[in-house]
């Protein structure tokens, strides 16, 4: 169904005819729209129902009036029987409770039909977006004590930590050799923790780490997701690397790319996965047939041990004004730390949103029923002055 408002007259269309009335009957539709054509009204935000099913429970209104005169009618012919004249009084009041009930009646069909009228208001909010880089190198299939993998760590304090960052933008990045941005920032964790969860011991196969190219990759990431966010203030809000890793290095450009997010106002955490006392060998996938459980060697067929590198990666929190911490002192002080930080005052757009207006037609009802109630009770006071 369409309502097209013209000059003079509404039209209504249903279907490949066209009707000129002054009220109307709906279709059942998903949301039920006013298109606004004359130049007049461009402007307006016009009516619409979020429950316009709820309109057919109009029909009942006529046969509703029609019944409330039957019923005076009625009545009025029974008085006669008793007394030869009926004071008109009388009449006027059944009169007066009879609309008050049909308005009452009016007002809750249309409150439960949603109204909506004039867009919402845009609000502001602030947010912190985050980016937490996960190593998936192959020494993070090494375990370091409790047989408990570097990877399963590091996804268990990623974990705890998306729960203190609810109502935060948070993105998700793996890398390795290379760096790819798994899930772009947002604020549902719920879809990052299904990212998280994939990521098993069986897929991972890459070997060599380039923390730099994490570094560089999240930044422009964290740059372009801001160009295409509506700031609500010119403040440079700052924003979070945080990187879970075991410091193995190949590229050894780590501190310069660090170094280079700093004055674009990343800050960059390190978290470290692993023990940096104890090198551990690196496992790799067994044979299924006698379950022997191979490990990783060098060319010259060595066994490589993999250790935590702290050192390194206290330089690299450090030159990107950010701090380190151990998997083992968990997030608490990281929680902290980034609760700190400057967060990012952005407009929340309505999206065309509608403002709910049921509210005023429940009042309305419910002042009508209180009127038809005190009608009651103040109607004969009245008649005896």
């Amino acid at each position: 169904m369409e309502l097209k408002f013209l000059n003079v007259f509404a039209t209504l269309s249903f279907s490949n005819r066209t009707y000129a009335c002054c009220s109307f009957v709906p279709q059942t539709v998903s949301l039920w729209h006013i298109r606004r054509e004359n130049p007049l009204i461009k402007n307006m935000n016009w009516l619409r129902f979020g429950n316009p099913e709820y309109l057919h429970f109009l029909w009942a209104i006529p046969p509703l009036i029609f019944l409330l005169l039957f019923g005076m009618r009625q009545k009025q012919k029974a008085l006669l029987r008793f007394h030869s004249n009926v004071d008109p009084a009388h009449l006027q009041r059944h009169k007066i409770q009879a609309g008050l009930l049909l308005l009452s009646c009016l007002c809750i069909i249309l409150a439960v039909a949603r109204p909506q009228w004039g867009a919402k208001p845009e609000s502001v909010a602030e947010r912190l977006d985050v980016i937490l880089a996960l190593d998936i190198s192959t020494s993070m299939l090494a375990e370091d004590g409790q047989s408990v993998r570097r990877l399963d760590r590091a996804k268990e304090v990623m974990f705890s930590l998306l729960a203190e960052l609810e109502g935060d933008r948070v993105g998700l990045l793996y890398f390795a050799e290379a760096s790819f941005v798994v899930c772009p920032l947002t604020s549902d964790t719920g879809t990052l923790r299904e990212f998280l969860a994939a990521v098993t011991a069986e897929t991972l196969a890459h070997s060599g780490t380039r923390i730099a190219n994490a570094i560089e990759t999240a930044t422009a990431r964290l740059f372009l997701e801001e160009k295409n966010a509506t700031i609500a203030s010119g403040i440079n809000a700052q924003k979070a690397l945080i990187l879970f890793t075991d410091g193995e290095d190949h590229g050894g450009e780590a501190i310069k790319a660090a170094k280079a997010a700093a004055p674009k106002g990343v800050h960059i955490y390190c978290v470290g996965i692993g023990s940096p006392v104890r090198p551990v060998p690196i496992p790799l996938r067994g044979d299924v047939s006698t379950g022997a459980t191979p490990y990783k060697r060098d060319v010259n067929g060595q066994l490589v041990l993999t250790a935590l590198d702290e050192e390194l990666l206290q330089e690299i929190a450090k030159a990107g004004n950010g701090n380190y911490y151990h998997a083992k002192t968990g997030i608490t002080q990281l929680a902290t730390d980034l609760a700190r930080l400057e967060k990012q005052r952005f407009t929340v757009r309505a999206d065309g949103a509608y403002q709910e207006r049921f509210q005023w037609f429940v009042a309305g009802a419910l002042i009508l029923l209180i009127f038809h109630g005190l009608h009651f009770r103040l109607w004969p006071r009245k008649s005896h002055r």
